[in-house]
């Protein structure tokens, strides 16, 4: 389920070059090879209620040691520019925090300077070629939008009208931006900024992702079932009950999507694994904890989901339940299901995102 809510580091990598063996003959010149490119460093990047973003190394799955970084209140939604540099964080009210990974510096951006009208930040998407960061703000005075973001200045370029917006994803070409709203979506042309058509949609979104190819949207509700649209038809051509109210990922090849929810039947949390060749929900591996025997407790219920670019891990981050402790990430390999708690930080843990450096 999506909550209203709300890094860090130096570039990792030491290269050895292999020193070349004298041959007893000489020979011919060669041209000097290029040494290789510094293996890419990838992490998944954690918003927690206490004020901070946690990064850990998708390596270890630990907390890498040059820390947090502080970004304010209430953060939310985490997005990682595409070359892995910056990171924009969404706060429950009146800013995002801008955070660049090298120099850990963070800008904030804000959208009302009046403090009796404050802005309340839900979804958020960044384009494909990191010009351009897409937030979604409601507000009840001033009124609600989609406020563009330029990332070369750090500040709200570009105001799009949208009544009650809340989830926001971009298709991979960059130029079709879905909104969603009470009644289902709104699609925008970015190269206007103007709503061009609409998608109605049997409930409110909670999540929603594009397939790698730009064909598919999935949209987890509120009744537990994904709605599958056809972005050429405009319309919802399946659907897939019982398989998550959260947020849901998609894997980088396009196979399988990750949605988080709730087992009601066992009352604890869950990801269901999606096979997106027949649309149909393959596995569910549980995690966090359940309710005591002795009464019906407290239980993790999950938010949100990242899948890493290889496809081979996902984290999942949500409020804390009974015997889950606040600051909890859970890391799944998705080839065995096997589940590892992750310690980052004193709050519940709110959005992620996995970057590359």
């Amino acid at each position: 389920m999506h909550f209203q809510r709300s890094a860090l580091r130096r570039t990792i990598a030491a290269l050895a070059v292999a020193s070349g063996v004298a041959l007893l003959a000489p020979a011919p010149a060669t041209a000097v090879p290029h040494p290789p490119k510094p293996r890419q460093q990838v992490f998944a990047y954690v918003t927690s209620h206490d004020g901070h973003v946690y990064p850990i190394d998708t390596r270890t799955n630990i907390v890498v040691g040059f820390g947090a970084t502080e970004v304010g209140g209430g953060p939310d939604q985490v997005a990682v520019t595409p070359d892995g540099a910056s990171l924009y964080v969404t706060n429950a009210f009146r800013y995002v925090s801008a955070v660049n990974i090298a120099k850990r510096s963070v800008t904030d951006i804000l959208y009302d300077k009046d403090e009796l009208s404050p802005d309340s930040l839900y979804g958020e998407a960044i384009a494909p070629d990191g010009k351009h960061v897409y937030v979604a703000v409601q507000n009840p005075f001033d009124g609600d939008k989609v406020s563009v973001i330029d990332t070369t200045t750090n500040k709200a370029s570009a105001t799009i009208n949208v009544s009650r917006p809340d989830q926001v994803v971009i298709n991979p070409s960059g130029n079709r931006l879905y909104v969603s709203d009470k009644g289902g979506l709104s699609v925008i042309d970015t190269t206007t900024n103007q709503v061009v058509d609409t998608i109605r949609l049997d409930e409110p979104a909670k999540g929603m992702a594009i397939t790698p190819n730009g064909k598919r949207l999935y949209v987890t509700g509120g009744s537990g079932a994904v709605s599958v649209v056809n972005l050429a038809k405009r319309k919802i051509v399946h659907t897939i009950p019982d398989a998550g109210t959260g947020g849901l990922a998609i894997s980088p090849n396009g196979r399988r999507a990750y949605v988080v929810g709730v087992d009601t039947k066992v009352t604890q949390g869950k990801v269901s694994v999606i096979n997106l060749n027949t649309d149909t929900v393959t596995k569910t591996v549980h995690i966090g904890d359940i309710p005591p025997s002795t009464g019906s407790g407290r239980y993790f219920r999950p938010a949100e989901v990242a899948i890493t670019p290889d496809g081979k891990s996902a984290y999942v981050v949500g409020s804390y339940g009974h015997g889950t402790p606040q600051g909890t990430v859970f890391a799944i390999n998705t080839a065995t299901d096997a589940v590892t708690p992750i310690t980052v930080g004193a709050g519940d843990t709110m959005g992620v995102a996995v970057g590359q450096l």
